[in-house]
């Protein structure tokens, strides 16, 4: 500790005492003084009582009157005491010998409710309380910053004022005049009853809603009859003010009241800055508890198994990078022997993306339902995708879309129809190395030249170079349009592909593509295709744990940074 700073709490420590010294004197001055007076009273009175014609009078009145005149004197002055102490007494001490708080006693009295107290509503209550009994203020009021930048009245110790001011939810403006200049001051700042003269006679000539927001301004510090505005000051940032009222006595408030009230506002930035804290960690704790609750609600959307089939082995996975992810897929079991199969990916993360793909499951589930039932249409899928843009479109933002990929298995013929609606192309690897077969399509083929039959299906696991030996084995699913949400009335084309046993087909979001690494390298499609080669010929289930292994270990040591969800198909 510096000398100077040693010397300050030196002199400040002697004024504190002589304070306390000088206001014990001038309480026991009184009291002398006051029971001087009761004496004097008391004795002036019988003597007045028993002397001159008195005296005979009592004598005439028996022997005893005497007596009792005597005791019903002390009777009255007993009396008369009780109300000069409690009305007289009270009032001289408070003007000429004024209560010395212990300053100490009041900061640690607020360090301890601090530690106990259960809301801060009490802790401020507990400060208003000993302010007002150290000073014998009028009104004292807390001020707090709100979210909203505005400084709420919180509590007062006149009720009505501050039931008053909660009725009317009245505040101060984070630009109101007052708070621009306590920002601006580095002590507690006066306010004096003639200014609010001068400002609303300054207000005459102001623009009207100028006018209204200091006329706002004025009433509340007329409510709060404010005399003495502190600040509240965390990190050089103005979180709150204490408003304290006149005092009974007209003394003004000494350097010492200051020095005490800015203790006290400094403990309390502590109190309102850790109850702050507290308030986002246990919003936090909140919102993790629902985020917990809609994850589980999510994974419930998700089919906890592929339909039993047995034409084609199906299955599933999604890892989504937060909570809750928009990433999706389903099965559906559809009339008249179908599989529904469905991917897609919300824009966007969290809950927004979370909710809307809840919309596209309730729409995709209703629509399928619904189209299975109509005979005849020759272009089911595409009419159900249209339809789903359209409920999309008129239910979200501009913002908002989803990619989304539908394709229907027909278990009599094989048949694969799809429609694409701005999606990652889904993989289809041909059986037998490459072998593919012309697909039968309601538009017109993208590769016209013919392709090889099939050769015998072999039991061994392809390699990636033997996978490709034979030119390209891959087909993507790119028929369709735009992304779902983005424009009303967007068309859709659906494609029609012959399957045979052995095929298989990989269908995901980029979040499998673009894993990235510790050098922040995407996986890529290349390393998906090698993968899926060396693993064609293994059943869906597996394919699905190597895909998972595989790209878990490739981004082993680095955040996840986007939903992880595939679909695989094989045909049986």
């Amino acid at each position: 500790m510096s000398v100077k700073r040693f010397r300050h709490l030196v002199r400040r420590k002697t004024r504190a005492l002589g304070r306390r010294a000088q206001g014990l004197r001038n309480r026991q001055a009184l009291s002398r003084a006051v029971l001087f007076l009761e004496v004097s009273v008391l004795f002036g009175a019988l003597a007045f009582a028993l002397s001159g014609g008195r005296a005979a009078l009592f004598a005439a009145l028996g022997g005893r009157a005497d007596v009792w005149a005597t005791v019903a004197a002390l009777a009255v002055l007993g009396l008369l005491q009780l109300f000069v102490n409690e009305r007289v007494v009270a009032a001289l001490e408070r003007r000429l010998a004024p209560e010395v708080y212990d300053e100490r006693r009041i900061l640690f009295d607020l360090g301890q409710a601090a530690r106990a107290s259960a809301s801060l509503d009490q802790l401020f209550n507990l400060v208003v309380r000993q302010i007002e009994e150290a000073l014998q203020t009028t009104c004292v009021a807390i001020l707090v910053k709100d979210d909203s930048g505005d400084y709420v009245c919180r509590i007062s110790s006149r009720p009505d004022t501050e039931r008053r001011a909660a009725e009317q939810r009245q505040s101060l403006s984070g630009d109101a005049f007052i708070i621009k200049r306590l920002r601006n001051l580095s002590a507690p700042l006066g306010v004096n009853p003639q200014e609010f003269e001068a400002w609303t006679r300054a207000l005459i000539a102001a623009p009207r809603q100028v006018k209204e927001v200091r006329q706002r301004e004025i009433e509340l510090l007329q409510q709060l009859n404010s005399r003495l505005l502190l600040q509240i000051l965390m990190r050089n940032e103005l979180v709150g003010v204490i408003s304290l009222g006149p005092r009974p006595n007209g003394r003004p408030f000494s350097a010492e009241d200051k020095q005490m009230l800015a203790a006290v506002a400094g403990q309390l930035a502590f109190i309102i800055e850790h109850s702050k804290l507290i308030g986002r960690i246990v919003e936090e704790e909140r919102l993790r508890r629902e985020l917990a609750l809609a994850a589980e609600v999510q994974q419930r959307l998700f089919p906890s198994s592929p339909p039993a089939t047995e034409s084609l082995d199906l299955s599933g996975f999604c890892q989504p990078a937060r909570e809750v992810g928009g990433d999706y897929f389903d099965f559906l079991k559809l009339d008249g022997g179908e599989i529904g199969l469905a991917v897609a990916d919300v824009a966007g993360k969290g809950i927004a993306a979370a909710l809307l793909m809840s919309i596209v499951q309730a729409s995709l589930r209703s629509l399928a339902a619904a189209q299975s039932l109509i005979v005849g249409n020759k272009h089911p899928l595409a009419d159900l995708v249209r339809e789903m843009n359209r409920l999309l479109w008129r239910s979200t933002s501009a913002s908002s879309y989803v990619t989304f990929f539908y394709a229907q298995f027909d278990e009599a013929s094989r048949q694969l129809t799809y429609v694409n609606a701005g999606h990652n192309p889904p993989l289809l690897l041909r059986a037998a190395n490459g072998g593919a077969h012309e697909p039968a399509r309601f538009t017109p083929a993208r590769d016209p030249r013919p392709r090889p039959a099939p050769a015998a299906f072999s039991s061994a696991v392809l390699t990636a170079d033997e996978c490709f030996a034979a030119g390209p084995a891959w087909t993507r699913l790119t028929t369709g349009g735009m992304a779902l949400g983005l424009f009303d009335g967007s068309g859709y084309e659906q494609e029609v592909i012959q399957l045979v046993p052995g095929d298989l087909l990989f269908c995901y979001t980029d979040g499998v593509t673009e894993a990235l690494n510790v050098e922040g390298e995407e996986f890529g499609e290349e390393r998906l295709q090698a993968l899926l080669c060396e693993s064609a010929r293994l059943p869906a289930e597996e394919v699905r744990a190597a895909v998972v292994a595989r790209v878990l270990a490739w981004c082993r040591g680095t955040p996840q940074h986007d939903d992880l969800t595939f679909v695989v198909l094989k045909v049986r």
